[in-house]
């Protein structure tokens, strides 16, 4: 199924603009220089909240707010959220099983286990901003930003939500960079979260989701190239734009590859192992 992106925003090191990130792809300008950030409390969210978030669910709330803050005309008893993310949250799981390990049972943190909870994001993005619609976690390796996407265009087609907001992500941290050089990764490790929001209707520009490498004649074409750690050789994406040398490789890139694609219009390919999807935003 086809929809709108009425909406679509992306945290990667460096400029955060759509435009900018782009510019960026398009030219094999690197971020990789950039110093990461976390970003800052949105207006709408307590305090309180804000201290307990791990920072990949600060990104994802960010995120969050800034799409839904200019739209009070969203039900958001109805809105659908679909959250991506492959690997989970390893900084409060690290957090967590060390001190359990080095300490005891009675020392663990609570805090950190609730926040080692995969849809953990996705359950403090719902809560801070009253969001009590369907609500999914999806984590599918390599290809989960365009699994996320797709998940959230099923939920449109099948008149579950009238807009799902869709967003993936994966941090950069010590422990996922250790695996990545134990993995034998050559290629450098980033990070990305990006959020696009899809409606039916509205203003907006098109996108669609099919199995397989399928550009169908649109460019530019944007992909990982390099393989992620212990993943067998991926087939290159013939005359794809490497997005790894311009942000680093993260597992839930091709999300954020589509909020670039959002500005000018393009495909972006995501690979598991032999399973590829396309997504054609745009034309």
């Amino acid at each position: 199924m086809a929809a709108l992106i009425t909406g679509a925003a992306a945290w990667v090191v460096g400029d955060r603009s759509a435009d900018a990130l782009r510019a960026d792809l398009l030219g094999g300008v690197s971020r990789l220089d950039c110093e990461q950030t976390t970003p800052k409390r949105p207006a709408g969210v307590p305090a309180g909240t804000w201290r307990r978030m791990s920072r990949l669910a600060r990104m994802a709330m960010a995120l969050g707010a800034e799409l839904l803050e200019p739209r009070p005309d969203l039900d958001r008893d109805a809105l659908a959220v679909v959250w991506g993310c492959a690997i989970g949250e390893v900084v409060p799981t690290a957090r967590f099983l060390e001190r359990l390990f080095t300490e005891g049972p009675d020392r663990a943190s609570p805090l950190n286990f609730q926040n080692s909870v995969y849809n953990a994001p996705a359950g403090h993005l719902s809560i801070a901003m009253g969001l009590r619609g369907l609500s999914e976690t999806v984590a599918a390796g390599g290809a989960t930003g365009l699994t996320a996407l797709m998940r959230g265009l099923d939920i449109l087609a099948l008149d579950r939500a009238p807009a799902v907001l869709v967003i993936a992500g994966d941090d950069h941290n010590p422990v996922t960079v250790q695996a990545h050089r134990l993995g034998r990764t050559t290629a450098p490790v980033g990070e990305a979260v990006a959020a696009v929001l899809l409606e039916k209707t509205g203003e907006g520009v098109a996108v669609e989701v099919s199995c397989g490498v399928d550009p169908g004649g649109m460019s530019p074409v944007f992909a990982r190239q390099s393989p992620l750690p212990d993943e067998p050789p991926i087939k290159p994406v013939p005359g794809a734009r490497g997005a790894e040398q311009v942000i680093g490789l993260s597992m839930s890139m091709g999300l954020a590859l589509v909020v670039a694609a959002s500005a000018g219009g393009g495909v972006v390919v995501d690979q598991e192992g032999d399973a590829a999807l396309t997504a054609r935003i745009g034309g």
